[in-house]
């Protein structure tokens, strides 16, 4: 497994507006967003406040392990909204390693990306923007 990490920090700013747009990460991430709210999770078709991790964290599972797992653990659509103080968060990337078999699910069958894709290295080089 490979784990990344980095601080993102947002300007103070026009409350409302996004400063991440919405999207679905690739595999897991603990997130601390300390007393900071502006993280939505869409659920019904909603986009709803997610509470402050405080002195916790918040795990995010994305679309490749949703896949793995035959949709039994569901990938988080979710978005960042500006407020109008300056904010950080610090987010922990955990990702398979490079050659580790993303083609078939848990119970054997074929994942969505298992047709393009056999190795995590493959899918996620097509899978991150730029």
């Amino acid at each position: 497994a490979v784990v990344s990490t980095q601080s993102t920090g947002y300007p103070a700013g026009v409350e409302n507006r996004l400063t991440e747009l919405e999207h679905e990460d690739s595999t897991v991430t603990i997130l601390s967003t300390f007393q900071n709210p502006g993280l939505e999770a869409l659920y019904e078709g909603r986009y709803w406040d997610v509470p402050t991790s405080g002195q916790g964290f918040i795990v995010n599972i994305g679309t490749l392990i949703s896949d793995i797992t035959d949709g039994k653990v569901l990938a988080v659509r979710h978005r960042v909204r500006q407020i109008q103080q300056e904010r950080f968060s610090i987010p922990f990337f955990f990702t398979p390693s490079f050659d580790a078999d993303v083609a078939t699910t848990l119970t054997g069958r074929l994942t969505r990306v298992g047709s393009r894709y056999k190795i995590f290295g493959e899918w996620m080089r097509d899978y991150l923007p730029g």
